[in-house]
């Protein structure tokens, strides 16, 4: 256009001068600098704003998907709760000769390998409970002579094991149903998380460990729905901790009992009906899900293999960092389209006043420098927002 603008006119009026002065002053207003710099100076400096609070984007293509974000979706353990699970009570089954001692004993030998929070609640629960003993003189809980063998671990099930021979299960209720033991005398505690031991298909008892809720949980899922968010939770355990835990926080929807490659499944389901989720999760089990979400968050306390996987990790650990990396998302996504209208608005007037000949180059120059200088002071007020 500046080229025409310089050659047909003055072929017409043989003012070369004027026409080709009015081509280099539209040249120059036409160039892109304020929106090559500060579009992607509002992400830069969001993702500046979010490392300040402990949230860290990998890129600005997570800052800018999670704006588009409509269901947040939670895993439970180290999540909503702390993780840090605790031995409530110890329940032989009705007419099996053990009594609560030799249950733990049997469930925390089962444990001894797995790395899971809830296994290491049994062998705190157990090794607690064998020094209090052998400072009282009790040394029932050491002696022992029996050695559980061959350990191996179902994902999202519980564990399998010897013991002279004789098969144990050591999980959930799902381990136990998929194995037929019959689980009629069996009678769980709503709201706790709990292992069931089977020896040989005969049910032994339960263990009853409660997790508890993170104090910032509640609130902050209180502003992920102020921001239009719905929320959902996907876990392992049993329907009813589950219910209990969602009810307790304020969740919209609850998929319990998952394995591992379940949640996948469920987010997909969840996004087919409700659209762009993010999942955030901590857990070596939860790979997947977040590598599957649209944008997967992890917590920084989690594992290496979530963290990897993860395109924003939260530092704090605490789901307030929730609510506040989406509304710096939605803040670059409003600043950045601020700077792109008010830098073409301008860009566009000063062009129909230069082709009219009523804008001068010192104005051609404001038009794109100036323009460029007040698009990246925009940009760079997202350091300075509050979102917390």
């Amino acid at each position: 256009i500046a080229l025409l603008t310089a050659i047909i006119p003055s072929l017409v009026t043989g003012e070369w001068h004027k026409w080709v002065y009015t081509a280099m002053t539209f040249l120059v207003i036409s160039c892109p600098c304020a929106l090559v710099l500060s579009v992607p100076l509002t992400y830069f400096s969001g993702i500046g704003a979010g490392s300040r609070r402990g949230i860290l984007f990998k890129g600005g293509a997570s800052l800018e998907a999670l704006n588009n974000v409509k269901t947040i979706v939670m895993d439970k353990t180290g999540t909503i709760t702390k993780g840090n699970f605790v031995v409530q009570k110890v329940v032989p089954a009705q007419g099996v000769p053990l009594d609560e001692n030799e249950l733990l004993w049997l469930a925390a030998a089962c444990e001894g390998a797995s790395t899971h929070p809830i296994a290491k609640s049994i062998i705190n629960s157990y090794e607690e409970r064998k020094a209090s003993a052998a400072k009282a003189g009790d040394f029932s809980l050491v002696a022992v002579g029996a050695t559980v063998e061959n350990i191996r671990e179902q994902a999202g099930e519980g564990v399998f094991a010897e013991l002279e021979g004789k098969t144990i299960l050591c999980g959930n209720v799902k381990l136990m149903e998929r194995n037929n033991i019959d689980l009629s005398g069996y009678h769980g505690t709503p709201g706790s998380t709990e292992v069931l031991l089977a020896l040989d298909g005969r049910f032994l008892g339960h263990i009853d460990i409660a997790d508890t809720v993170k104090q910032d949980a509640k609130q902050a899922i209180g502003r992920m729905k102020a921001q239009g968010l719905r929320t959902a939770m996907l876990t392992g355990d049993g329907q009813a901790s589950a219910d209990a835990v969602a009810q307790s926080v304020g969740i919209d929807e609850v998929h319990a009992r998952l394995l591992p490659q379940d949640k996948l499944t469920a987010l997909n389901e969840i996004r087919e009906k409700n659209g762009a989720v993010m999942f955030v999760g901590d857990g070596i089990n939860d790979a997947p899900v977040l590598a599957g979400a649209d944008v997967g968050a992890a917590m920084g306390s989690g594992a290496d293999a979530a963290i990897e996987a993860a395109d924003v990790v939260f530092m704090k650990a605490d789901l307030s960092s929730v609510p506040t990396s989406v509304k710096i998302a939605r803040s670059a996504d409003i600043i950045s389209k601020e700077n792109i209208i008010f830098a073409l608005a301008v860009k566009l007037l000063v062009m129909v006043l230069g082709l009219t000949n009523h804008a001068s180059m010192w104005l051609a120059v404001f038009a794109d420098t100036g323009v460029a200088m007040l698009c990246v002071l925009n940009s760079v007020r997202m350091l300075y927002k509050k979102f917390d």
